[in-house]
């Protein structure tokens, strides 16, 4: 994808380049690693190639480690985002819990950046309309002592990615 050539042709990606590059350099509420976890998950939570390859370019490769947050974030959010809210929609009177979806602990994930995990959640919640996992995650974060700017941020960013993926699409479908 060449970010160069769409900014051309669509003149509303560059309010939402802007708005992700600014929130991405200009702003210190979130760690370095976590804002490159965040754009990450949603990149990846987005299943969009163009996508994909904008992030890699405008962030770099994830570690490892942060690999794994996101992966691990992934796999389990494609698994509770949907149970979740289903059973938000129609309580029942049985499961309804990670175990009866056979996950395994938190604590056994061996996951060295825990808020890292739970920014790669909320932003993969949002992206899949998960917000029972959502709230979950910001809980979890706020737990954490993580602040309101620093979530926030990464919300931002993640509406920022949402709307680039969305003009990303609609050039191939006008162009």
């Amino acid at each position: 994808m060449n970010i160069e050539k769409s900014l051309a042709l669509i003149p509303e990606l560059k309010e939402q380049v802007d708005l992700f590059k600014t929130t991405f350099t200009q702003e210190n509420h979130l760690s370095e690693e976590n804002i490159k976890i965040v754009a990450w998950a949603t990149a990846i939570a987005s299943q969009s190639k163009d996508l994909t390859n904008f992030i890699k370019f405008e962030v770099g490769e994830l570690s490892d480690s942060d690999k794994k947050v996101v992966l691990s974030a992934s796999s389990r959010m494609a698994v509770t985002n949907p149970y979740f809210m289903s059973r938000n929609a129609h309580p029942l009177k049985a499961g309804g819990t990670l175990d009866s979806l056979k996950m395994r602990p938190f604590q056994d994930l061996n996951i060295e950046n825990s808020q890292g995990y739970h920014y790669a959640c909320i932003a993969i919640s949002l992206i899949n309309n998960g917000f029972v996992c959502f709230n979950s995650h910001i809980s979890s974060l706020k737990a954490d002592s993580q602040k309101d700017a620093a979530i926030d941020q990464a919300m931002r960013l993640v509406a920022s990615i949402c709307a680039i993926k969305q003009l990303l699409f609609n050039e191939h479908i006008f162009q």
